[in-house]
């Protein structure tokens, strides 16, 4: 009886010190299309789902200077920002779950030729920044699918295979699309393990 005792404090206490560390996690979200019906991404911004021992929150998502992504500004931009806090910006929240699988097959299978967090390598280039540029989902889905040769403008040696029959990658490319507008949107910044809400069930 008293190990069972001690047993039900215990799990109390456990539980109520989650309870006050933990932030409750908005729910699931259908995964987005723009009004032309193209993939994009929901993201929702609060304090995180879960408090560090200091109080602070966890899921910082980006981090602005002067109202722009930290790693989408100027040197001149970030030498300010790092002498006054005012124009810094942490933002936490969540990533919709379709946006994290998107995150999740990018590293699968892309980064290794694309970089990492969609920024580049010298073997391929940053698909972040091609979608800033205005390549649309259509282009992008083409060239996953079909792949690009040189006679489409890839450099010699480094043409982009096809994946449409890759079931790694073909499954997901709408998803990857997501993340990568998200990156070229400045929504999430760079080596960021990506935070995500519930998953969406169709009824």
């Amino acid at each position: 009886m008293k190990f069972k005792f001690n047993y039900l404090i215990l799990a109390a206490f456990l539980t109520a010190n989650f309870s006050a560390k933990a932030i409750p996690t908005p729910e699931a979200v259908e995964p987005q299309y723009d009004d032309d019906g193209n993939p994009t991404y929901k993201v929702v911004y609060g304090k995180g789902d879960r408090l560090k021992a200091d109080g602070t929150p966890l899921n910082l998502i980006q981090i602005e200077c002067q109202g722009k992504a930290v790693d989408m500004v100027s040197d001149e931009e970030l030498d300010k920002c790092r002498g006054d806090d005012s124009l810094v910006e942490m933002k936490y929240g969540w990533m919709d779950f379709a946006t994290y699988k998107g995150w999740r097959a990018y590293h699968a299978e892309c980064h290794v030729c694309h970089g990492p967090d969609a920024m580049g390598s010298t073997y391929a280039p940053s698909l972040m920044t091609s979608v800033q540029q205005g390549m649309t989902w259509d282009a992008f889905f083409d060239v996953i699918i079909n792949g690009r040769g040189v006679e489409q403008g890839a450099q010699k040696g480094n043409v982009m295979p096809a994946f449409g029959e890759n079931t790694n990658v073909a499954p997901h490319i709408e998803d990857m699309f997501r993340y990568v507008k998200a990156r070229a949107d400045g929504k999430i910044r760079r080596g960021v393990r990506l935070p995500k809400l519930p998953k969406f069930k169709e009824e």
